[in-house]
């Protein structure tokens, strides 16, 4: 009969024994979906960012390609001088 009482105390000290290694699993897995989901929402902005800084360094690349055709559409040919007759 003790034999009997050890082993389902045992069992019994085994089975908690899980169900805390359980909780301990889902709140580590929790944990990590909560990290997951800001690291998604944190790249999610930091892209955003991005693809605005992007557009402003694709539309002043633009702008200084037209000033550069600008410049050089203005700039005249440099001439040689001619020596005057005397």
């Amino acid at each position: 009969m003790t034999d009997l009482i050890n082993c389902c105390f045992l069992a019994l000290i085994a089975f908690c024994g899980n169900i805390v290694q359980l909780v301990f699993f889902f709140n580590y897995s929790l944990k990590l979906k909560e990290q997951s989901i800001e690291l998604t929402k944190r790249t999610e902005e930091l892209e955003k960012k991005n693809g605005s800084e992007q557009r402003q360094i694709e539309q002043l690349n633009q702008k200084l390609a037209e000033l550069a055709k600008k410049i050089n559409h203005d700039q005249r040919p440099i001439t040689t001088r001619t020596k005057r007759k005397n």
